[in-house]
């Protein structure tokens, strides 16, 4: 696993920790996990695990 791709799992682990853990909002939530926008959740979410942020 290259670092980058450790880096990434890192972040999505920790969106799927907030999503499930917490009530901030998205924005809040792609600010704190380093995932950037909104977009990119969804994205990096849609091809990792095939959902959506609200599945």
């Amino acid at each position: 696993m290259s670092a980058m791709q450790w880096l990434a799992a890192q972040r999505l682990a920790e969106a799927r920790r907030l999503l499930e853990s917490s009530d901030c909002s998205i924005g809040e939530l792609v600010r704190r996990s380093g995932l950037g926008t909104p977009a990119n959740l969804r994205a990096v979410l849609r091809h990792d695990a095939a959902l959506t942020p609200s599945a």
